[in-house]
Parts: structure tokens; sequence; C-alpha cells
């Protein structure tokens, strides 16, 4: 077994794992936030890789008494819940423990995909390395920060100009991650991030994962913006689209949103004021239409049965009606022949940033 600490956003973690592959993976993609082994972490999980398809009689939790059936897929006791099988995918088993303020999760994973599913995704590996660190780190670090500090995860990209924020939010392949990079070719304008975000319903944090940009988003960058990218390395993201570190500085000002727009392709361009209540229904509503917030729903619903904690369900709903109800909220119409630059334009004059506040691009 292979470990290393990892830190985010201030939260703790030690990651142990039997596949070297995966390790290194996961390794590579978090980069600047893995740490030696903490000696006191906020959580411990363990990864396990199998090869061949697993079978009835072979667990890699077993029952060693203590704990009762929880419905038909899980094993429930006062400090520990077995997943067996999640539905979700059928070679994947959870299990979440504490011991005194120790919390540790395992996950475990049975590989043998089909000849079928390796001709289709040459980089079918890298892809389950890529969903794998999901269970091994940033769902971990996500449920952590919803219980201790109440943040939320939305799905949505935010750039920054100094400590102003602006978000475009909404269901996957609308237009969010095209037209922020547009926002980061204007001078002083950052990227925070590109796909998922979290927020308390004052200010907004990255989800530091690596950005995700298609040929498409590549082209709208200038010379100097490509070099400041700094490319991943490993393929497993998603299809058709490349892998690039997210820069981060921990330095950088928490980002207060000023605007938040929720865009749809149509034929005219257009920015249109929305009600905060509307725009909070919209954002929760993609939130559950986006694979991976709806995947890490079902994954923190596990750890509410086993720990529930009153009042967290109604608490979140909240934070995201801080949030809207906080921010000028826009329908943002593209019209895809104007191009991105006619956007981000209208973006540009509907929050002022016309002259934004100069610093670091990308």
């Amino acid at each position: 077994m292979q470990r290393m600490g990892i830190e985010l956003h201030g939260v703790r973690l030690n990651l142990s794992c039997n596949f070297d592959e995966l390790f290194e993976y996961v390794q590579h993609l978090l980069g600047p936030d893995v740490r030696p082994v903490w000696e006191s972490p906020d959580i411990e999980v363990g990864g396990t890789w199998r090869t061949g398809a697993p079978t009835a009689e072979e667990s890699p939790f077993p029952d060693e008494g203590g704990e009762e059936g929880f419905g038909k897929r899980m094993r429930l006791s006062q400090d520990e819940l077995v997943w067996f099988d999640t539905h979700r995918d059928k070679d994947l088993q959870l299990r979440f423990r504490r011991h005194g303020t120790a919390t540790s999760f395992d996950v475990d994973y049975w590989y043998h995909p089909s000849s079928k599913k390796l001709a289709k995704f040459p980089d079918y590996l890298q892809r389950k390395f890529f969903t794998l660190t999901r269970y091994l780190v940033h769902f971990p670090i996500a449920w952590h920060l919803a219980r201790t500090r109440g943040w939320v995860l939305v799905h949505a990209s935010a750039v920054a100009a100094g400590d102003e924020a602006i978000m475009v939010a909404g269901p996957g392949g609308a237009g969010k991650t095209t037209t922020c990079v547009g926002l980061i070719g204007r001078p002083g304008v950052r990227l925070v991030t590109e796909n998922l975000l979290f927020t308390d319903g004052d200010h907004v944090f990255p989800l530091l994962e690596p950005i995700r940009l298609t040929d498409e988003s590549l082209a709208l960058l200038d010379e100097r913006q490509l070099r400041a990218l700094d490319p991943l390395g490993v393929a497993g993201g998603s299809k058709h689209k490349s892998l690039f570190h997210l820069p981060h500085d921990p330095a950088a000002p928490p980002a207060r949103p000023v605007a938040l727009f929720i865009p749809r392709f149509t034929d005219h361009g257009f920015v249109k004021p929305m009600p905060a209540g509307v725009a909070c229904e919209i954002v929760n509503a993609s939130n559950r239409l986006t694979l991976e917030l709806n995947d890490y729903d079902w994954y923190t619903a596990a750890l509410d049965l086993l720990w529930p904690e009153p009042g967290l369900a109604a608490r979140q709903v909240d934070v995201l009606r801080r949030l809207t109800e906080g921010t000028s909220c826009y329908a943002l119409g593209i019209d895809r022949s104007a191009g991105v630059s006619a956007v981000v334009d209208r973006i540009v004059d509907c929050v002022g940033w016309a002259q934004p506040a100069m610093g670091s691009t990308i």
C-alpha cells in the first residue's frame, strides 16, 4: 500500500492505495495539493483495486457481526455502514467508519471492462481512475466541508476580477466553460473554476480539480494565455477534452459573486434580469441534472443515514437561497452565430467590468 497526504481548502486527508498506477494518477491529478502523510488527518481513505468480475461469495467487507441489514443494499451499525450494492456501479463497494474522532472511508473497485468498451474508449482505464478520484478524494472532502463549514457544491463555472466573481451556472453543454474562457481573455480576469464550485452563500471557492477544455475553448485563448496553461499530461477526464492544472493562488482573496448568469442557446443574444427565487430553483435543478453532483448526492445520502445531522438538508437549500438573493441574477441568451465575443461584451457591460482591476489572467 502506498500512502500520501492531501490538503484541499484546509481539509487534511490521508489516502492509501494498493494499485501503483491508480495512486500515481491521483498524485499527478492533484499536483500541488499532495502532502506528506498527515499524523492527524480529518479523513482516512483506503482504495483497493481488483481485476476480474466480483462474485457474491467474495465480499471485500465481510460481515463481522454487530451490523444489521439496512434495506437490500447496505449493512449498518452505530458507527459503520457497508454499501455492497451501490446500484450506480455494480463493481463499486463503499464502507464508512468512525472510531472516536477518526473518520475512515474505504473504496473497493473491480475492474473488468469488456473488449467493446476498450475499443470504444482507448483511455478507459484513465477514465476509471478519474472517476474513482472523486470517491477517493473529492467527495469525502466535499462532505467534510458541508458538515463543518456549511459549504454546498454547485455546477457552475466562475471567473473573478479582484474579489468580485461572475458565475455561469446551468446543465452540461449550456456554454458555461466557453463563456468563462472568453471572459478570461479580458485583462485582469482570472479563472476561479471551470466545472464545479463550493459556496457558503456569500463567497465562491473552487473545487480543485483539473480544467477540461475542448478545442473550441482553446481556440478562444491568445498565445500568452495558452502558454500559461499547464497541461496535465494524462487522459481520462472527458471525451474530446484536454486536461490542464487549475491555477490556484492561496493568497487570492475570497471571491464574492456580483452576478449569476444562467445561459441558454437562442436565436438572438440577450441579458435579462431573473428573479432570485427563479434562479435558485434553476441552479438547484441543474445540480440534480449533473452526473457528478447526482453521484455526490447519493454518496452523501449514505453518510446521512449513518450519521444524520438534524437541519442539514434545510441548511443546504438555504445556502443556495442566500447565494441567489445576494447576487444579481440574469438569463443569458447565447446566439452561437454571433460568436463568444458578443456574449462576453454583454456580460462585461452588464456587471461594469469594462475596465476590471488588473491582475493575473487564467
